[in-house]
């Protein structure tokens, strides 16, 4: 039930994203999650890089919850960024390990692995989204 409900939102925040700055004026719970973790993932590689990345998404998965899929997603995306930089994608960032930390987080949701991966493809996606509108809101508009 709490994967639909979730998955629902999501949805509705994705089809409201198509607005300009349409998440930035959402008051939903799981919105404000997404624009926190995209905002501070930001913060974190301005100050610290792709290792601070690594350390603020290894420090919450020590207390996981949703933010953390959150925090990592944002991160993961922020990282395959530094790629086009010239910065090589830690193994931290990969695809399946992203996917397994989230996997392993969803697991006690009690759904299948596919419904579990389509929620990701989402919160992907939002994240995308989330991370422009914050980046945005940046004084010189880049991380």
């Amino acid at each position: 039930m709490r994967i639909k409900a979730i998955a629902f939102l999501l949805t509705s925040i994705a089809f409201s994203a198509m607005c300009e700055k349409a998440i930035a004026h959402d008051q939903n719970p799981i919105a404000g999650e997404v624009r926190k973790a995209a905002s501070e993932s930001l913060q974190v590689y301005q100050k610290s890089g792709i290792s601070g990345l690594i350390s603020a998404v290894s420090d919450c998965w020590k207390l996981p919850r949703d933010f953390c899929l959150y925090l990592d997603a944002a991160s993961h995306r922020l990282a395959l960024g530094a790629m086009h930089s010239g910065a090589q994608l830690s193994e931290y960032f990969y695809d399946e390990s992203v996917s397994k930390r989230g996997h392993a987080w969803l697991v006690s949701n009690g759904h299948g692995r596919v419904a579990n991966e389509q929620y990701l493809q989402a919160v992907d996606q939002i994240m995308v989204r989330a991370l422009v509108v914050q980046r945005e809101k940046l004084p010189d508009g880049k991380p």
